[in-house]
């Protein structure tokens, strides 16, 4: 039997975490990621992204209009048109010719020019078109100041203020992912990586490494922490890493099981699952008190906790009704609820930012969104390996893990289903993707 199978069927099952948390987690496949465009179903708004003018002989290391295009594609809102169907290439905005993109079908148009200063010094400016109304949105945009390495994250700010002028919402493109990566060292020993990147995967680097696995990192709101999961000889413990100092601080080192941390909205609290009573129940860690308290108290296993937007809620899973389905504990009253029916199991749920839609695996491999009110389920994914879905800061992206020909990829998908974007692997392996908020 394949151990890798066994391991991402039985892992996203909450009735299983207990027993798999102490698995022998080294079969598992892992690697850095790189953004790997996909197709989609139906069509976005077209939009041209012109190659930025570079105004002298420069190389650049990246290609802005290519970070764009793949970034605003992602989200399922745009559809890049070929460069081979530009008529032109304006670079300033007396340059543009609007019938010229309404005969490629262009209704978006987006253009600049890369300046250099001085050596490994330049400055992007960049201009937003609509062509329906021939007329530029808003007023040339200038970023000065910026080094080589520097262009990668000019092209995410780029796109975030094209996403906002022509959807209205707040791009998710400066945003960071953690994960997990394991690599092979002497004698056949692997070493465990908590790493952080990129929205994309690109820019990759390593936080916080061990001998033993490292699982469930989530991120703090103020994206300054991770917490994680690290198993130990004595078990599970839940830590919490100060990304500047590179400080890990125990959180839950009970006896038993010591599981599945979330960050509150407001970065004060930190829920987590532990055995420390018996069965897994969830609780909740007070980081200015540092006390711990007991929210569920059943013979199931209740694990996988993700706070509500607000934070006036838990999401849970629990196999008390025999199968894993998901719960909500209300910390207002301190009710409790069943939220989910359809299937035979459902886990591992999380809402998006505004609390309107809640991502989960739906029997044991497929990765569902959930109408918070009306309990509508949309298939984002119809798998037998799917698991680890993130919301994107915006809600509009999803970020799961999925395995292909024995192989785990990663994906983005954009929230209606409509495109996803393969994350390729390079080197090594990686697991337990997270999303983290926008950077503050």
């Amino acid at each position: 039997m394949n151990f890798q199978k066994t391991f991402f069927s039985t892992a996203r099952s909450a009735f299983y975490l207990g027993i798999s948390l102490f698995l022998c987690l080294s079969s598992a496949s892992w690697a850095q990621v790189e953004i790997n465009v996909g197709g989609a179903v139906e069509r976005g708004t077209p939009i041209a992204i012109v190659p930025f003018k570079v105004l002298d002989e420069t190389v650049l290391e990246h290609q802005i209009h290519t970070i764009v295009s793949n970034n605003l594609y992602a989200t399922g809102k745009f559809e890049p048109i070929p460069s081979e169907k530009f008529l032109t290439f304006p670079s300033r905005v007396e340059e543009v010719r609007a019938k010229d993109w309404r005969l490629i079908d262009a209704r978006v148009l987006v253009f600049g020019e890369i300046w250099t200063l001085a050596e490994d010094r330049y400055e992007v400016q960049f201009r937003m078109f609509d062509v329906a109304r021939d007329q530029q949105v808003g007023q040339t945009r200038r970023i000065p100041n910026l080094r080589q390495k520097d262009l990668r994250a000019a092209a995410h700010l780029i796109s975030d203020e094209v996403y906002k002028a022509f959807t209205g919402g707040t791009g998710a493109f400066q945003s960071r992912i953690a994960f997990v990566e394991r690599v092979r060292v002497e004698n056949q020993r692997y070493r465990y990586k908590l790493m952080v990147a990129d929205w994309d995967g690109y820019d990759a680097r390593e936080v916080y490494a061990s001998w033993n696995s490292i699982l469930s990192p989530d991120w703090s709101p103020d994206g300054k922490k991770l917490a994680f999961v690290n198993l130990s000889s004595k078990g599970p413990i839940v830590k919490s890493l100060d990304l500047a100092t590179g400080r890990a601080e125990n959180i839950a080192n009970f006896k038993g099981v010591n599981s599945a941390p979330s960050w509150s909205p407001d970065g004060s609290k930190l829920a987590y699952s532990s055995s420390k009573h018996g069965s897994p129940d969830v609780f909740i860690y007070d980081t200015v008190t540092r006390e711990h308290q007991r929210i569920t108290t059943h013979w199931g296993i209740d694990t996988e906790p993700s706070w509500g937007p607000r934070g006036e809620s838990l999401l849970f899973t629990s196999n008390r009704s025999r199968k894993p389905q998901i719960y909500r504990y209300s910390l207002l009253d301190q009710s409790m609820s069943r939220i989910t029916f359809e299937g035979d199991e459902n886990a591992n749920a999380s809402y998006d930012e505004t609390g309107t839609n809640i991502a989960m695996v739906h029997d044991g491999g497929s990765i569902v969104l959930m109408n918070a009110e009306t309990s509508e389920f949309m298939w984002l994914t119809r798998a037998k390996f799917d698991e680890s879905p993130s919301f994107s800061p915006n809600g509009d992206m999803v970020l799961y893990m999925t395995e292909q020909g024995f192989e785990p990829t990663m994906i983005v998908a954009s929230a209606d289903g409509r495109v996803r974007t393969k994350v390729e692997f390079i080197q090594g392996d990686v697991r337990e993707p997270a999303w983290s908020y926008l950077r503050r």
